[in-house]
């Protein structure tokens, strides 16, 4: 009896070794190898969020009116926080009138004006960063000073919308609709099917990634432009056609926080190990803040990627985030 056990254990680790051995030694994907791209075609014509609110008022507008997506490039109220502190810096202050729209949120906050050209904004080099409570410190206040071609270098492919990277000019301020639902015709109506992430046509993850990785793989750059966001990607397309990372990133810690990490590592995933069983929204809602997708999770080991084991689970680890291209 104790030969046949310790033979049944045998086969039994064997089975595991190979099957361990099958997964690490994979072939790994070709993350362009698939789908088609609009590299260097012009930005198609979208329905824009004023005619999508129009009948999604009610299921998605209260969110979306408070979501990080839209707010990401917003007006420049007189109540902002950061705003006040560059009122209130002798240094900068004179700029403080001129400031049209604010950029960013907790981490650093960038201040804006719209330029005289067409779908161009000019950042101010003045940075601000939150302290404690809504207060504002200021950074880079020695010669302050507007530059007209950042934002189109650098920023404008995840804060603006229907962007043309070779004028690096854009067509709507912040993230509209069409950045992750594409240019859906008007027929989605009848036809969700139509329409990229709509929850009747169940996209593939591979979609579902290219869509999230065009703006949340941070430090990757376009192969045509050179440009650190993608040349003119619509939802649907294979992001990676263009779009060239170093996967490599995705296991060192001294390149990339630990929010990017973890985002390269679930991408990575999908694009090159082929995986089916997740995507980025399993657990992330993009139009509320439930929490319900988490429950969903069928392996408990990725609840450890944001939360503590043993702690309160609206506790969320905290981690230093940092990152060149956004200078934070």
């Amino acid at each position: 009896m104790a030969a046949l056990f310790l033979a049944s254990l045998l086969v039994f680790a064997q089975a595991v070794c190979t099957d361990a051995y099958a997964q690490q030694n994979a072939p790994r994907l070709d993350p362009a190898g698939w789908g088609g791209d609009h590299v260097g075609q012009p930005v198609p014509e979208y329905i824009d969020s004023g005619e999508c609110l129009f009948c999604h008022r009610l299921d998605v507008g209260e969110a979306w009116a408070k979501d990080r997506h839209n707010l990401t490039l917003r007006d420049a109220g007189p109540e902002e926080p950061a705003l006040a502190a560059l009122t209130a810096d002798a240094a900068a202050r004179e700029f403080a009138s001129q400031v049209e729209l604010l950029l960013g949120g907790g981490r650093q906050t960038r201040f804006l004006k719209r330029s005289a050209a067409y779908g161009k904004l000019e950042l101010l080099s003045v940075r601000a960063h939150q302290g404690r409570g809504r207060r504002f410190l200021l950074s880079e206040t020695d010669g302050p000073h507007w530059d007209a071609q950042a934002f189109g270098d650098r920023c404008a492919g995840c804060h603006a919308t229907g962007v043309d990277s070779r004028e690096r000019t854009f067509s709507a301020i912040s993230l509209d609709c069409y950045v992750c639902h594409g240019a859906a015709p008007l027929e989605h109506a009848n036809d969700a099917h139509l329409m990229p992430l709509a929850k009747k046509r169940n996209d593939p993850p591979r979609i579902v990634a290219s869509i999230c990785g065009q703006c949340h793989l941070r430090g990757g750059k376009s192969r045509s432009t050179g440009h650190p966001y993608p040349n003119n990607f619509v939802a649907g397309d294979n992001l990676f056609k263009d779009f060239q990372v170093d996967w490599a990133k995705a296991d060192d810690p001294q390149l990339i926080n630990p929010g990017d990490r973890h985002v390269w590592r679930n991408i990575r995933s999908i694009a090159v190990d082929g995986r089916e069983d997740m995507t980025c929204l399993t657990c992330h809602a993009v139009h509320g803040r439930s929490t319900a997708r988490h429950r969903a999770l069928a392996d408990e080991q990725y609840c450890g990627h944001c939360h503590d084991p043993g702690r309160a689970k609206s506790f969320v680890r905290q981690y230093e985030a940092h990152s060149k291209l956004c200078e934070y």
